[in-house]
């Protein structure tokens, strides 16, 4: 429930605003750092992979995990799942959420970890605050999933199936 209360809504709200923040810096500053340009390219594309990934968690990993909490409470039986076994979709976003580490970490050597030019108006340094705030968050996001939410899954997967 926190995942998708905090991480997901920020990053579906947040995302958008940044992205038109990173438009606007593109339009000013984009001649004299074009630079800019190859930022907001890769934070668009961040955006497309994670909306889509947000939704696979959402209609597919995440109901399924629900019904596997259901079924342990009830003492019932775990209803077969569509994917096999629920290490298909979290294999699958473990590789998406490699990739974008991958990427904030080319907009991080791009930014030169988020450092203005001596040139920079407030709607650059804002955006660069703001990307490197999106950043971090995705990564505590990463890291609850990665490292608390999955392997819990699986193990109850395990347990129920025996």
């Amino acid at each position: 429930d926190y995942i998708l209360k905090i991480h997901h809504r920020n990053i579906r709200s947040h995302g958008p605003e940044l992205l038109h923040l990173l438009d606007k810096v593109c339009n000013v500053h984009g001649d004299r750092h074009p630079e800019l340009y190859k930022i907001r390219t890769l934070f668009h594309d961040s955006l497309e992979s994670l909306y889509s990934h947000l939704d696979k968690e959402e209609l597919i990993l995440f109901p399924y995990i629900y019904e596997m909490f259901k079924a342990r409470e009830e003492h019932k039986h775990l209803p077969d799942f569509h994917c096999g076994s629920i290490e298909a979709p979290i294999s699958v976003m473990l590789s998406e959420h490699e990739a974008e580490g991958e990427r904030f970490q080319h907009i991080n050597r791009l930014t030169q970890n988020y450092t203005v030019p001596k040139d920079a108006c407030n709607s650059y340094r804002l955006a660069f605050d703001r990307l490197k705030s999106f950043e971090k968050a995705l990564h505590q996001h990463i890291h609850l999933e990665n490292n608390i939410v999955f392997p819990r899954a699986i193990e109850m997967e395990k347990e129920l199936r025996k």
